[in-house]
């Protein structure tokens, strides 16, 4: 079978669900046979199942779709595992697996066609419910069953390496801000209904929730206070040393959808599928982590998520251990070379009405904005 015969598939059951696809030939292919709203191609990959996630969690709703790739899928495989702790219901993830970099113009060799097992990696992750199929028929019965049923899903669908396209696109079509656009105003338009859960989270996913703050414990707790007072109401963080008290409270939050990634990058994707739901969110990161993270904040901008981005060590203030410097190298500079808003947090008694700023123009430019926080600030309620 052909890419394009999954797809058609694919359409027969979708209905109006919202439907993200990664780079390469599918969201062009998709795009000819079923180009309903809402629809977003090109999403990036490693990016598109965590953005889809961020979407799921946020809106419990509507069944979320991710196509992929399986060059995509290889390279964001702590996907996955974040999909595999927090289980939700409402997410299917379709592996369109042809084992090749059909993007490239060639037919370059993926791991997926020497050994790597796709859908043994879901397995692995946690993933509850995960299909291979070979055929057309294993195919539909498996997109049938994920459409209707409780999730996550995934489902590798391999395929032959034949790109069967009615026309050739070429550069013709809407572009990433566009299809956002389009994107986030269905998301509006169909509200979720007064009864439905604001969220979509299985206990399993938070384990057993700290009590300790740790050393920033009483300056964390005033820029917590801070967030919420600004309306952030979804938060996604990878655990670092200073701002951890902030994600314990996160944590500790029952009116807080907190999500802990495996990658900051894979976090701002996370955090940019809330933001189309219409959340306000927040990545708590490591500088470090703005140094993995520039495509996809470069993405998020295009797609005008507001994002707020609170990050670890500021470029003069940052150093007090000698790994420090990396941490300070890339945090600031790469969020002022992207250039959307930055400001550096000077003192704790500032944060109210730095991150109510920084929240408010994140929501008015449709951008991230970041604030960076030096190790100082943190000693000050101590």
């Amino acid at each position: 079978m052909n890419s394009r015969q999954v797809l058609e598939i694919f359409a027969r059951y979708r209905k109006d669900s919202p439907v993200m696809v990664s780079s390469g030939a599918s969201g062009n292919i998709l795009n000819q046979i079923d180009p309903h709203d809402p629809f977003m191609f090109n999403t990036g990959m490693a990016y598109t199942s965590p953005a889809c996630l961020g979407l799921a969690l946020a809106r419990p709703d509507l069944k979320v779709v991710a196509i992929e790739g399986d060059g995509a899928m290889l390279m964001g495989l702590p996907n996955l595992v974040t999909i595999g702790r927090y289980l939700p219901k409402n997410l299917v993830v379709l592996v369109v697996n042809n084992q090749a970099y059909l993007g490239t113009g060639m037919q370059l060799p993926a791991a997926s066609a020497i050994r790597a097992d796709l859908g043994g990696f879901a397995r692995a992750a946690g993933v509850p419910n995960v299909t291979v199929a070979d055929d057309v028929e294993e195919v539909e019965e498996a997109i049938a069953q994920a459409m209707a049923g409780q999730g996550p899903s995934v489902i590798v669908a391999n395929v032959d390496q034949n790109v069967v396209l009615e026309r050739e696109t070429g550069g013709a079509g809407p572009d990433r801000t566009d299809l956002a656009a389009a994107f986030q105003r269905w998301l509006r338009e169909h509200e979720p209904p007064a009864s439905a859960p604001r969220s979509n989270a299985a206990a399993a996913g938070t384990g057993p929730i700290p009590e300790a703050l740790g050393t920033y414990g009483a300056g964390s707790r005033v820029i917590y206070d801070a967030l919420k007072r600004a309306g952030v109401d979804f938060l996604v963080y990878l655990p670092e040393t200073l701002l951890y008290g902030v994600q314990v409270l996160a944590e500790q939050d029952a009116d807080m959808l907190a999500v802990c990634c495996t990658r900051e990058d894979e976090g701002v994707a996370i955090a940019s599928g809330a933001a189309y739901a219409g959340r306000l969110p927040a990545i708590v990161l490591e500088g470090t982590g703005v140094g993995l993270s520039g495509l996809i904040l470069a993405s998020t901008m295009v797609r005008r998520a507001p994002v707020l981005i609170l990050s670890s060590h500021s470029a003069i203030m940052g150093i007090r251990q000698a790994h420090d410097n990396i941490s300070t190298m890339v945090n600031e500079p790469i969020m002022r070379a992207l250039n959307f808003p930055v400001t550096v947090l000077t003192h704790l008694s500032d944060a109210p009405v730095f991150i109510r700023e920084s929240a408010r123009a994140a929501q008015v430019l449709k951008s991230p904005v970041g604030v960076a926080v030096p190790p100082y600030v943190m000693d000050e309620a101590n």
